[in-house]
């Protein structure tokens, strides 16, 4: 099978590639800066140049849509219009250039939760497909936007779509943290300098967590203490280019446990006491499901922060702070 990767030379396209490229795919990576690792070919172009990006996915099976713009990066109404029309031109290209299917790298901020402006409250846990989407910014509506684009070209055309919403990667090991830190947001830091920036907090700092390592980003709560391996995430993109049988589908994909060192139960007795849980929630569970994307996926972690590369140098950090003090 032939895939292009549409943003390919971002942090998350590498995994996928790696991942792809390990099952004996043939890789393209379509964007503006060349690919990181060895054995993807690169084409350059923009998702925004309809004519380029179709002579590109020509004699592909499939393409995984990555490129994306964030907050920050561009002014706020460029954020809709790239976005979505970016998704749209990648779909418009795959329906007339004759490739089967689209997965579209959606995002669970569509849920309104990882950049909620308000206090949002759950309707139940642990999260799932079924919780109503309400983003509070712009990034999230226009991943809502693009899955919504997708199940109309399915719906109208049959072209087959999966769109998977990522709930936040976390680049934990070390050989996936060097090509990251040479890529996408986080170009030009050290794996030590994005481990502590992204993932470390202050002792206590993080709603009540007091042993080490505190994981970040900033105020875990807000995305209900959400962490997906990248390699789990790169796996369910594997998954999602083999399954024959969908036509069109949505899946949370998430790992298996929190970014907390504080155990689930506490954290749902101290911010949501009155939110019902359709299922036990015990040890350090996470409170998103990825109980879809298992059963109709094949989608299980394999990973977990704990048991990492980043784990075993913040235990170090803290033992060379330690006794430094």
């Amino acid at each position: 099978m032939r895939v292009l990767i549409t943003g390919g030379s971002g942090a998350m396209g590498g995994y996928i590639s790696r991942n792809l490229l390990g099952a004996g795919y043939a890789v393209a990576s379509y964007g503006r800066n060349s690919p990181l690792v060895e054995g993807v070919e690169f084409v350059q172009g923009d998702v925004m140049d309809l004519g380029r990006l179709r002579s590109a996915c020509r004699g592909c099976d499939a393409i995984v849509h990555l490129a994306v713009v964030g907050l920050g990066r561009v002014e706020p109404e460029q954020v809709i219009s790239l976005n979505v029309m970016g998704t749209v031109h990648v779909l418009e290209a795959a329906l007339r250039e004759g490739v089967g299917k689209v997965v579209f790298a959606s995002s669970n901020a569509v849920l309104g939760f990882t950049y909620q402006k308000r206090p949002m409250v759950p309707r139940y846990l642990p999260i799932d497909e079924e919780q109503p989407c309400e983003p509070q910014d712009l990034y999230g509506l226009s991943k809502l936007m693009g899955e919504i684009a997708c199940k109309g070209y399915s719906d109208a055309h049959g072209l087959k779509t999966i769109c998977l919403r990522i709930n936040t990667n976390w680049y934990v090991d070390r050989a996936g943290a060097e090509i990251a830190v040479r890529s996408g947001w986080s170009k030009g830091m050290t794996v030590e300098e994005l481990w502590t920036t992204r993932y470390l907090r202050a002792i206590g700092a993080s709603e009540g967590d007091q042993n080490w390592p505190v994981p970040g980003p900033p105020c875990p709560w807000k995305n209900l203490w959400a962490v997906t391996d990248a390699r789990d995430g790169a796996e369910a993109f594997r998954l999602a280019l083999e399954n024959n049988d969908l036509v069109h589908e949505v899946f949370l994909i998430s790992g298996d446990d929190t970014c907390s060192t504080n155990e689930t139960r506490a954290l749902i007795a101290r911010h949501y006491r009155e939110v019902p849980l359709r299922q036990p929630l015990d040890g350090f569970s996470s409170l998103w499901s990825h109980q879809k994307a298992t059963r109709l996926l094949g989608y299980q972690p394999r990973y977990s922060w704990r048991n990492s590369d980043f784990e075993v140098w913040a235990r170090k950090r803290l033992e060379s702070l330690a006794a430094a003090g």
